[in-house]
C-alpha cells in the first residue's frame, strides 16, 4: 500500500462524507473559486471569468472523466503558457497504468448517471513530490470565459479528466499563473515517481553521428516499451524566439510529447529480401492541437506513398491538423535540441522482470553547517551531506538530486537553487564521512533546475556522492535518490568517525580508536599459479586488521593483477596490531593461498607507497612465496584526517 501525504491535510473520504450529510456540493476553501486561485500577480482577471461545474459547461451532454477511453488528444492547451505540463499530460494519457496512479479509483470518481446521489463535486489526484505520493483534493468548479474552459480542455466538450488534473496541480503550485513556464521532466516525475534523463541532441551530435543516433533510438524504443514517458523541445537563445514557428512548422521554446517510436521495414517478404529498407520513425504531438511539422513524413507528404495501406493502418496514420505528426528519427535529432526520458523504474520486490534498487533520503543544506558549496570551495565542500553506495557488479547507476519545488513561492520571487553533485571512489568498507578528497568517479553539471539526473557506468566498488549548491551557505531542502542494478548498501553518512563504547570498553575491539588507517592494495606482480583446480590464475586480495576484512575484486587470468581497492580501519591497538594483505587464487571449489604481507602500523601522518615480498603463513610464515604486493598506506593520529 502506498504511504500518502495529504496536501493541506484534506482527506477525500472525510470531506465527501461531510458533503453527503449536509446535502451540498464541495467548495474547496483551500483553493476557492476566486481570482487569487487564478493569479498571484493581479487582483482582477483581464476578462470576466465564471467558475462552473462540468455539468453546466457541457449541458445537455452528461459530464465524464473519460470519453471513449484515454488518449493524447484529450489534452489541448488553453490560455496559459504551460505547454510543458500539457505535453506531460499528453504522454501520460498513453499509459493507463500510470494515469491510474494520478487518478486513483477512476471508476468510483467517474460521474455515474444511475447514481446521481454519489456525486458531491469533489475529486482527488495524486502526485509524487519529494519522495512521497501526495494526495490533492479539489472541487470541480472550473474557470470559464463565455461558457468555455479557460485552460486545458479536451477535444470532447464533456470530457474533464485533463482539466481537473491541471486544477489539482495548480492548487499545489498556489495558482494557475504559477504554472507559467516549466520543465516537462518535472511534470513527468510528478506523474510517475520516475527519474528523468535529459539528452542534449544538439551538443551530443546525434543528428550527425549515426551510431549514437541508433543507440538513442533503441533507448527511446525500450523506454516506450517499459512505459516510460518522453518529451522533446527546441531550445531558444533569447526571449524573442519564444514560441516562434520555424520554416519546418516546429515551434521553438515549446514542449512536445512523444507518442510513438517505431522501426518500419519496407519490402518484407521472401522476394524482397535484398530490397528491404528500415525506416526509423518517431511520432510527436503539439499540445496546442495544431501547428505540425511540414517536412518529410508530415501529413499527406510524398514519403507516405512508400508504405502500403496495411502498414499505414498498423501505425494508425490519420492525416488531420490535430497537432500529432510523424517524422524521421534523423530529422528529429537534427531539428529538436533536447529530449527528456522519464524512466519509470521497476523497484518492486515482487517483480520477476529486471528491477532497480532505489535508495532515497530527504535532507537539507543549512548555512554555516551543511551548505559548503561546490567542489571549487575546497575548504568547505566536504561539509555538505554525503552518501555512500556500493556497485556490486560493473554496470549502470542513476543518481538524482531533486530540490524542493519553488513554484508556490513564485509570488515572493523564489527561484531554484543552482545544484549538482560530485562522485568519488572510496574504500570498500567506508561508512563514515569523508574528510579528504578521493579519486573522482563522476559529476553532474550545476544548474538551476528542480532536478539533476545522470546515468553513470561504474566499475565494481564503493562510492560517495556529495550533493551541493554551487555557492556556499545557500539554504534548501532536497531529495537524493540512487538507483542501482543490485542492492547497494547505500547510506547517509552522518558519523564523522568510529568511536569507542563506554559500556564495553573493557573489550579491545570496543575501545576508542587511536588512529585511522586507509589502505589501498594497488597491485601484485610475479605471482605463481599454485592451484591445479582451474585453468587460469584468478587472483584477489584480502585486507584485514583487528578482525575486520575487505576483499578486492577477482582479476581474471593474470599473474600481475591491478586492483586499486581500498579499506578503512579505525585501529584500537596500533602497537600490537598488524595490517595483513593476503593474495588468493579464486577457484570454484576452494581458493588457493598465494602469499601474504604483514605490515606494522606506523602512525606517520602521511601517505606511503610500499612494495612487500609475499611470505607464507602459519608454520611457513618465514618462507618467501613467489611475487610481491604493492600497497599505499595512510595512517593518521587525527581521526578526521581521512
Amino acid at each position: 500500500m502506498v504511504k500518502l501525504h495529504y496536501f493541506k491535510n484534506q482527506r477525500y473520504s472525510k470531506l465527501k462524507a461531510q458533503c453527503e450529510r449536509d446535502e451540498r456540493l464541495f467548495v474547496d476553501p483551500e483553493f476557492p473559486p476566486e481570482t487569487k486561485s487564478l493569479y498571484f500577480s493581479r487582483a482582477t482577471p483581464p476578462e470576466p471569468v465564471e467558475w462552473k461545474r462540468p455539468k453546466d459547461i457541457c449541458a445537455p451532454d452528461p459530464p465524464q472523466l473519460f470519453v471513449d477511453g484515454m488518449s493524447s488528444h484529450d489534452v489541448t492547451q488553453g490560455k496559459l503558457g504551460n505547454c510543458w505540463f500539457v505535453a506531460a499530460c499528453s504522454s501520460l494519457a498513453l499509459e493507463p497504468s500510470l494515469l491510474e496512479k494520478v487518478i486513483p479509483d477512476m471508476k468510483h470518481q467517474e460521474w455515474d448517471p444511475e447514481n446521481v446521489g454519489n456525486y458531491q463535486g469533489i475529486f482527488r489526484f495524486r502526485f509524487f513530490r519529494q519522495g512521497q505520493w501526495t494526495e490533492v483534493v479539489i472541487d470541480d468548479l472550473l474557470p470559464t470565459i463565455a461558457g468555455k474552459l479557460v485552460y486545458i480542455h479536451s477535444t470532447d466538450k464533456n470530457e474533464f479528466w485533463s482539466a481537473l488534473v491541471e486544477k489539482a496541480y495548480a492548487k499545489m503550485a498556489g495558482s494557475y499563473e504559477a504554472l507559467e513556464a516549466g520543465n516537462t521532466g518535472d511534470a513527468l516525475v510528478d506523474f510517475t515517481g520516475g527519474v528523468c534523463e535529459s539528452i542534449n541532441l544538439k551538443d551530443g551530435g546525434y543528428g550527425q553521428d549515426q551510431e549514437k543516433r541508433l543507440g538513442l533510438f533503441k533507448s527511446m524504443q525500450r523506454a516506450m516499451r517499459d512505459k516510460s514517458l518522453i518529451g522533446a523541445s527546441i531550445r531558444i537563445k533569447n526571449r524573442d524566439e519564444m514560441e516562434k514557428r520555424t520554416e519546418t512548422g516546429l515551434v521553438m521554446g515549446h514542449a512536445y510529447g512523444v507518442t510513438a517510436v517505431k522501426k518500419i521495414t519496407i519490402g518484407e517478404g521472401l522476394f524482397s529480401l535484398f530490397n528491404r529498407q528500415h525506416l526509423y520513425m518517431i511520432r510527436l504531438r503539439n499540445p496546442w492541437g495544431q501547428k505540425e511539422w511540414n517536412g518529410p513524413w508530415s501529413d499527406d507528404s510524398e514519403e507516405w506513398k512508400k508504405l502500403k495501406a496495411s502498414d499505414r493502418e498498423k501505425l494508425g496514420i490519420v492525416f488531420e491538423n490535430d497537432g500529432e505528426f510523424w517524422m524521421a528519427f534523423e530529422d528529429f535529432c537534427t531539428y529538436f535540441t533536447n529530449a527528456t526520458l522519464c524512466h519509470v523504474l521497476n523497484t518492486s520486490i515482487f517483480s520477476f522482470s529486471n528491477r532497480w534498487h532505489v535508495f532515497k533520503h530527504n535532507y537539507r543544506w543549512s548555512p554555516g553547517s551543511t551548505a559548503g558549496g561546490c567542489v571549487e570551495n575546497r575548504s568547505t565542500f566536504l561539509k555538505n551531506p554525503q552518501y555512500a553506495f556500493t556497485v556490486k557488479e560493473e554496470g549502470e547507476v542513476m543518481i538524482s538530486l531533486m530540490q524542493e519545488d519553488t513554484r508556490k513561492e513564485k509570488e515572493h520571487g523564489a527561484e531554484n537553487l543552482t545544484i549538482g553533485y560530485f562522485v568519488m571512489k572510496v574504500e570498500e568498507n567506508r561508512k563514515y564521512r569523508l574528510h579528504t578528497m578521493f579519486e573522482k568517479a563522476g559529476d553532474s553539471i550545476f544548474i538551476n533546475a528542480r532536478e539533476v539526473v545522470n546515468k553513470f557506468h561504474f566499475k565494481k566498488g564503493r562510492y560517495v556522492v556529495i550533493p551541493s549548491t554551487y555557492e556556499q551557505n545557500k539554504a534548501g531542502q532536497f531529495l537524493m535518490r540512487i538507483f542501482t542494478e543490485k542492492s547497494s548498501k547505500a547510506m547517509f553518512l552522518n558519523q564523522e568517525h568510529s568511536t569507542g563504547s563506554q559500556i564495553f570498553c573493557c573489550f579491545p575491539q570496543c575501545r576508542t580508536p587511536l588512529c585511522v588507517l586507509s589502505v589501498t592494495v594497488k597491485s601484485a606482480g610475479g605471482l605463481q599459479k599454485t592451484s591445479r583446480l582451474s585453468m587460469t590464475p584468478d587472483p584477489y586480495a584480502t585486507i584485514s586488521c583487528e578482525g575486520r576484512k575487505v576483499k578486492t575484486p577477482v582479476q581474471k587470468d593474470s599473474l600481475n593483477p591491478q586492483w586499486n581497492t581500498g579499506a578503512l580501519f579505525f585501529v584500537r591497538r596500533p602497537q600490537k596490531s598488524r595490517l595483513v594483505v593476503q593474495v588468493w587464487d579464486y577457484n570454484w571449489f576452494w581458493d588457493s593461498f598465494m602469499g601474504q604481507a604483514k605490515i606494522a602500523i606506523d602512525i606517520n601522518n602521511k601517505a606511503v607507497t610500499e612494495t612487500h615480498q609475499l611470505m607464507g603463513r602459519m608454520r611457513n610464515h618465514q618462507v618467501q612465496m613467489p611475487g610481491v604486493v604493492t600497497v599505499e598506506v595512510k595512517c593518521y593520529q587525527d581521526l578526521l584526517a581521512i
